[in-house]
């Protein structure tokens, strides 16, 4: 699912709904960079609701490397968002310097199956992205990958650049797109070059229009 922009991006136009009533009663947990927050094979029995940070969604592949699925932010649900008894398929761990998650059992989210559902089908989307993205070249990859952190994270300036400002080194980048960090390095230079992004480790800007053309022609490479 290539992205697309309609021109009225502002603060992430893709941001999740206000959090469900009730939220407030259950404990929030504290992390610091790098703590994990779940791990794959852990019991599906919990829902977290991330307050603050950036979390990141992982799995280990066959290579040994860690593939990041998705990044979730402020608002997103995570963890068990299916009923019934399951273990969880992902990884997660904070990202930024500080994430506060709300903590609700899974038995006790009855209330909000609707935001659950929501949250099932973003993340259902975020797995198509990975896999129509697995045959593509790099630099494919790569322009898809900042242009979806754009919609997410980013902001719309008055000239019509996308600006996003993430804890994102280029290992990071790598293991969203799927590459290693050398190839993914050469190919941010080649954006530069281009004159198609300007910035680096995690600062970034990038006009979303030239940016989804590139992606689009890279794609048939």
């Amino acid at each position: 699912m290539t992205p697309s922009f309609d021109g009225q991006l502002h603060s992430g136009w893709h941001s999740p709904p206000p959090p469900p009533r009730g939220l407030d009663a259950f404990p929030q947990r504290e992390l610091g960079k790098g703590e994990v927050l779940y791990r794959a094979g852990d019991r599906a029995d919990t829902v977290y609701r991330v307050v603050h940070g950036l979390v990141k969604l992982a799995i280990d592949v066959a290579s040994g490397r860690e593939r990041i699925l998705g990044v979730a932010g402020p608002g997103d649900l995570i963890g068990a968002l299916a009923p019934g008894p399951a273990l969880l398929r992902e990884s997660a761990a904070a990202l930024s310097a500080s994430v506060v998650v709300t903590v609700v059992p899974r038995s006790d989210a009855a209330a909000f199956e609707p935001a659950l559902f929501r949250a099932a089908g973003d993340r259902l989307a975020r797995l198509t992205d990975v896999l129509e993205d697995v045959e593509l070249p790099v630099g494919a990859r790569l322009a898809r990958t900042l242009l979806r952190l754009g919609e997410r994270f980013g902001q719309l300036s008055d000239s019509g650049e996308i600006r996003i400002t993430l804890p994102v080194t280029h290992e990071i980048l790598a293991s969203l797109v799927g590459a290693a960090r050398e190839t993914t390095t050469a190919a941010l230079g080649e954006l530069r070059s281009d004159g198609l992004l300007v910035g680096t480790r995690g600062s970034y800007r990038f006009r979303p229009g030239p940016l989804l053309d590139y992606a689009q022609r890279a794609a048939l490479d």
